[in-house]
């Protein structure tokens, strides 16, 4: 019965991950890159196409340009092109979205 109940909560866990979870979405090809006022950060906006089946999507990702790291914050679905605009080293708006880099995330699936 325990070995059951591991078995579920990693099939969970994975179908979370591959899902449900931004850090998982499929990039794209990238179009653009904003950097922050500090340069300390760095948008970069990817656009995928699905082809004849899937819409187009955008997704950004924050990078950090000290240490490399990345972390995908905001992600469209049926969306052309987006605008991006920095409004300070930590806050940035995306399609009138106005986000904080270091704990918001948009992902159209859970709004």
């Amino acid at each position: 019965m325990i070995f059951i109940g591991i078995i579920v909560g990693i099939s969970g866990d994975l179908v979370y991950h591959f899902m449900w979870d931004t850090q998982s979405v499929p990039k794209g090809e990238l179009q653009k890159i904003v950097q922050s006022p500090k340069g300390d950060y760095r948008a970069n906006i990817y656009s995928g196409t699905g082809g004849a089946t899937v819409d187009s999507s955008v997704l950004v990702e924050i990078e950090n340009n000290k240490t490399k790291e990345k972390k995908n914050i905001f992600w469209e679905y049926h969306c052309d092109n987006v605008k991006v605009k920095w409004l300070s080293e930590n806050v940035i708006r995306i399609n009138e979205k106005k986000m904080n880099i270091k704990k918001d995330v948009y992902d159209f699936r859970h709004q």
